[in-house]
């Protein structure tokens, strides 16, 4: 590898999440970060996702087929 090319890595690095504040020791390129959603807070990983009530184009196509049936 050449010298003086690749960045210095902290192996001490802390990443703290904005949203509930837990730290996270992750080795990375700078020496303190901050993330909005981490793991523990995440809707995708918690399961308590927002779902979309308005429906889509696909629920709209099949509204105007059955309301044209009918």
């Amino acid at each position: 590898m050449k010298s003086g090319i690749h960045p210095q890595l902290f192996a001490d690095a802390t990443t703290t999440c904005a949203t509930c504040s837990t730290v996270y020791a992750i080795p990375s390129t700078v020496k303190e970060q901050s993330v909005e959603n981490c793991r523990n807070c995440h809707p995708v990983y918690t399961g308590k996702q927002n779902k979309e009530l308005k429906g889509g184009r696909v629920d709209r196509f099949r509204k105007r087929m059955a309301a044209k049936s009918a």
